[in-house]
């Protein structure tokens, strides 16, 4: 596998650096979003490695990018509504790259939230998957998910929680999928991070992404 290295620019107008890994024969392209920008997220944290291999593997094209302010990519990093800029600036990279092809969004935590609020602005998306999302607003943190009533989202939804989570609260991730219609998963013994569970939940999300394709 040969990742290349890209820029690409935000819908505000700044420059992101990213990552784009494609397949000989790609069926379908995912956008990927890291984790918190100030808790030492960025696009190469390992378990959105892990899930790079496995849907490259599966034939899936994956572009990966730095939210604003981190690595090299412009900007100053925020609380996660003006980093879905920085989201849709991707998606935009990754149309215009592997165009006719379905294209899906993903995101770990902060940046779980980042892409369910992208998707909410764009139906033409295959699907959206949240991997414990940050769920609840913390001032200067992150501004966490929307209520599912002020959300409206028209595309395939995977809700990804891990039993164990200590950061977010499993209870609170079904409620709000329950909510919001969304498809819920739950991984035994899995923690916030998913130690020792990269390859479940990474087999999960193929096998999900591939159904709504």
């Amino acid at each position: 596998m040969s990742t290349e290295e890209i820029t690409l620019e935000s819908t505000d107008g700044l420059t992101l650096e990213g990552a784009v890994d494609v397949p000989p024969r790609p069926k379908a392209v995912v956008v990927l979003c890291h984790p918190h920008p100030k808790m030492g997220g960025t696009m190469n944290a390992p378990l959105l490695a892990a899930l790079r291999d496995h849907l490259v593997s599966e034939d899936w094209a994956v572009v990966r990018f730095n939210f604003r302010g981190i690595g090299a990519s412009q900007g100053t990093s925020s609380t996660g509504t003006e980093e879905v800029s920085d989201a849709q600036g991707a998606i935009a990279y990754a149309r215009d790259r592997l165009e006719e092809l379905p294209l899906a969004i993903a995101g770990w935590s902060f940046g779980a939230a980042v892409a369910v609020r992208a998707a909410a602005l764009d139906d033409s998306l295959a699907g959206c998957i949240a991997i414990a999302p940050a769920m609840t607003a913390e001032p200067g943190v992150t501004d966490g998910l929307p209520a599912p009533h002020e959300i409206e989202i028209d595309v395939p939804l995977l809700i990804a929680c891990g039993a164990n989570d200590e950061v977010v609260e499993p209870e609170e991730c079904r409620l709000w999928a329950e909510a919001a219609f969304a498809e819920h998963v739950v991984l035994k013994g899995a923690n916030h991070f998913f130690w020792g569970h990269y390859e479940q939940l990474a087999v999960k999300i193929a096998r999900w992404l591939d159904e709504v394709i």
